[in-house]
């Protein structure tokens, strides 16, 4: 170490014995080169002032430090292995990169000449030249020149640059243009088809370098096929030779559509489209392709709703402009499987195949959404609805001809709903099914469209006989079903997820309403609101309940959720949770439907504490009486003991009869609610009820008793001894004629006005709605048209129904001859002929129907 800084000292201190050539000191100071002297032992002896300018470090920085301090560290290796060469005495070059004081790199390119004194290598001196900008000029060139290959190698057209006969540069489209054999040494001009090569020399002997180029179309013959192709030539003068350049564009298929034009006799000549009669000629095509691989296809049926007064309004070259963007719009919606035709003025048709009921209604919910948004068309915005009637092959229709004419029957039902833009044809639809559609479609806007209201069922203490609270039921108030029960329709919100909404509007409009009674002077009675499982299970569940009374600024003690047996079987955790929240806060809790659910002995005592009321199920209470099997009064006493022996009051449901309101008093059952008082109610009749049996001592029930039913039929009815089976079906609704599957019933009675028969399902009472029945009387088919008048509910799930018919005086003297015919044997008890009717118990009847659906 003494004897490096005794060197070094003599290097500064201008000792130049051990300097070769000190006498062109002046020039390596001042040269523009980057240079520097290494020593024997790697380090840095002498630096000129360009070289420490360069790296950024003064001279007495850079003595006596070795190179690796100026050099990037993946560069030393290379650094040391050329320095240890150039002392054994040879010339080495070298790229590397130097690291300035201020971190930047700089590209070198390094001259490393080894320094001898008597033919001894003493040092090395080493010129560095900045190759930076070179560097970088370089792989701009090459960037640049693969950006270039990328660009033309990914053009859907061809690129070359010929000089003479030979090819410079092609593009792999140019490559795919030449023939094969020619591809070597090719010229365009051979591959011309031969009636256009003298045209194409003729034009490249007239282009000059430097000019214009030229465009122009030629024809190729490939595969067999002609193909039609569009050139753009230019010629220049590279490395003085002349040379074209050009691209080559295949438009074979814009050669073929504008021949097409040519044959409008099967497209629409304003949008291009397909017209009717090529729409039913693609239409049998795919049916045969459908119905041998078993496939659906679906047809639709579109049209824009207002497009004549748009086309009067706003004239027809806006009308047509329109139309253009529409089918422009669709088809971009649409992918190649969709077969698109415009069959009249703003009336469309799309053909489907291979397609399923999801896909379909996606399909057109897309369309209707897309269509939206308004066209703008000469400064005008122009709003346009779409319409859209669906029928799918083979269930609608097995031809074109009745598929269309379906398709065209959904669409004038889609037309008249103000609320759903599309309907598909439902010829296979039962009128269960066709309820259910209908009730889903409309049911996502009922609660935007205020069609919900609360219907209220007093609840009255047996043994005060007074209202002591309420149940608030909800009822869909629909445009054409009428009112519509929960049981139809809560099934059908939990399916589409509007559940969540729905049940957060009753309780809000529960509890607002009960406040509103309160503050006109009605007594305060808490109001139970059903809570389904899903509801029940929410985190929010309490927060948003609170919410709900602070907003209405009810008292917690005058609300009640009802939760059905299933909520208890979920997260246990979470339900306590739930429950303590609730009644910590003052609101009661009844368990409904008990015993019709799958809760078990041991639920009830885990949930001990937290539930305040046991409601028995209405099935219970419809078998409860004293002179049939006593198994119903069994279990409701049983159900009632318990109840009372874990704190629980009881709240019977479906009470319609005094006996059944009398047996409920012996087995010390607390609170009753169903027909015999009052049936569901609005909230002003609601209102009215309480204060009219405000201060009344009697019997609250003795007030609600019916009224006996007076007959008024003007004609006589025959009764079975036995129902008749039948079938029934929805034949008109509002106007419309439906075409619907077949559902069956039961009847009970008939007479020349009309008849009572069983059922299932749910009707209206609507003369709107037409049904059609049909059975058979003495062996022959019997059919009648008309609607229901009156409406009962036998048990659950189970009406009675009378009927009115619709016919004509010929019709009613027919089935008078057959009617007394009729009655005459049932009264002889004389056999019918092909008899139809039902011996068994009507409600296994039932029952078994609804297994068989």
């Amino acid at each position: 170490m003494h004897n490096d800084q005794k060197q070094c000292a003599d290097h500064q201190n201008g000792d130049t014995a051990q300097y070769p050539d000190l006498f062109y000191r002046s020039l390596f100071d001042n040269s523009p080169d980057l240079i520097f002297y290494m020593d024997v032992n790697g380090v840095i002896a002498l630096p000129n002032k360009r070289f420490s300018k360069f790296i950024g470090y003064p001279v007495n920085e850079i003595i006596l430090k070795k190179m690796d301090q100026f050099l990037a560290d993946e560069q030393i290796p290379s650094f040391t292995t050329a320095y240890q060469r150039v002392l054994l005495g040879e010339k080495q070059y070298l790229n590397s990169v130097f690291v300035h004081k201020n971190g930047r790199r700089f590209d070198v390119h390094l001259t490393m000449l080894p320094t001898t004194s008597e033919n001894k290598v003493i040092g090395m001196f080493a010129v560095a030249t900045d190759v930076t900008q070179t560097n970088r000029l370089k792989q701009s060139l090459i960037e640049s020149e693969i950006l270039f290959k990328s660009i033309t190698d990914s053009a859907s057209f061809a690129i070359f640059i010929f000089q003479g006969k030979k090819l410079i540069y092609g593009n792999p489209q140019l490559y795919a243009f030449l023939e094969p054999e020619l591809a070597g040494d090719a010229c365009i001009l051979d591959v011309l088809h031969p009636d256009d090569q003298s045209n194409v020399r003729s034009i490249t002997d007239q282009l000059v370098a430097g000019e214009k180029g030229i465009d122009f179309s030629f024809r190729k013959i490939r595969d067999g096929e002609m193909h039609h192709f569009d050139c753009s030539i230019k010629k220049i003068i590279y490395r003085d030779k002349a040379t074209f350049i050009g691209s080559i564009q295949d438009v074979t298929k814009r050669k073929e559509a504008e021949a097409l034009t040519k044959y409008l006799i099967n497209h629409d000549e304003l949008t291009d489209l397909p017209n009717s009669r090529f729409f039913r000629k693609k239409l049998e095509q795919e049916l045969i392709v459908s119905n041998s691989l078993h496939q659906n296809l679906a047809v639709m049926y579109l049209d824009l709703e207002r497009f004549k007064y748009i086309n009067d309004t706003l004239g027809h070259p806006t009308g047509d402009e329109l139309l253009k963007q529409f089918a422009k719009k669709l088809r971009a919606l649409l992918d190649v499987r969709h077969f698109i035709a415009r069959i009249s003025a703003d009336e469309f048709l799309i053909l489907c195949p291979n397609v399923f009921y999801p896909t379909v209604v996606n399909l057109a919910e897309t369309m209707v959404s897309a269509f939206d948004e308004p066209f703008l068309i000469n400064d005008y915005r122009i709003p346009v609805s779409l319409n859209i009637g669906i029928s799918i092959f083979p269930d609608d229709g097995d031809d074109g001809t009745t598929l269309m004419k379906h398709a065209d029957a959904a669409l004038h039902w889609a037309q008249k709903d103000k609320h759903n833009r599309y309907r598909i044809f439902t010829s296979t639809m039962d009128i269960t099914g066709y309820k259910r559609f209908t009730l889903e479609s409309d049911l996502r806007n009922s609660l935007d469209l205020h069609q919900f209201d609360l219907y209220y069922q007093p609840k009255v203490d047996l043994f005060t006989n007074q209202i002591v609270g309420a149940e608030a039921l909800i009822r869909w108030n629909h445009p054409k079903w009428g009112l519509v029960s929960p049981t139809e329709f809560i099934p059908l919100a939990e399916e589409i997820g509007v559940m969540r909404q729905i049940d957060r509007w009753i309780e809000e409009t529960a509890c607002r309403q009960n406040k509103a009674w309160q503050e006109a002077g009605l007594p305060e009675l808490p109001i139970s609101v059903n809570l389904t499982a899903y509801r029940f299970l929410e985190n929010d569940l309490v927060t948003r309940i609170l919410e709900i009374l602070n907003q209405t600024k009810l008292d917690p003690h005058n609300l009640e959720v009802e939760i059905v047996e299933t909520s208890l079987l979920e997260n246990e955790a979470t339900v306590l949770s739930i429950l303590d929240g609730l009644r910590a806060n003052g609101i009661g809790i009844h368990l409904d439907d008990f015993g019709t659910g799958y809760s078990s002995l041991s639920y009830l005592k885990r949930f001990k504490g937290k539930i305040d009321t046991l409601k028995i199920d209405k099935s219970f209470i419809d078998d409860l009486n004293a002179t049939g099997d006593n198994s119903s009064r069994f279990i409701t006493q049983s159900i009632i003991d318990l109840a009372h022996h874990l704190n629980m009051r009881v709240v019977a449901e479906g009470v319609e009869t005094q006996e059944q309101l009398q047996l409920l008093k012996e087995i010390k059952c607390d609170v009753v609610q169903g027909y015999l008082f009052s049936r569901p109610i609005p909230a002003d009749q609601f209102a009215k009820f309480v204060r009219k049996q405000r201060g009344r001592s009697a019997d609250i029930s003795r007030h609600a008793q019916r009224k006996p039913h007076k007959n008024r039929r003007k004609f006589f009815r025959v009764a079975l001894k036995s129902p008749l089976k039948a079938s029934v079906t929805l034949d008109h609704f509002h106007g419309q004629t439906v075409r619907l599957g077949q559902s069956r019933i039961l009847i009970e009675n008939i007479g020349l006005g009309g008849l009572r028969f069983l059922s299932d399902l749910r009707f209206g009472i609507d003369s709107s709605m037409i049904l059609k029945i049909e059975t058979t009387i003495l062996g022959k088919a019997a059919t009648f048209y008309g609607s229901v008048v009156w409406a009962k509910e036998l048990k659950t799930e189970i009406f009675q129904y009378g009927f009115v018919f619709n016919m004509s005086e010929k019709e009613r003297t027919l089935l008078s001859q057959q009617l007394n015919r009729l009655a005459h044997m049932l009264k002889t008890a004389s056999p019918t002929p092909n008899p139809d009717f039902v011996t068994t118990d009507k409600f296994d009847f039932f029952s078994n129907v609804k297994d068989s659906r």
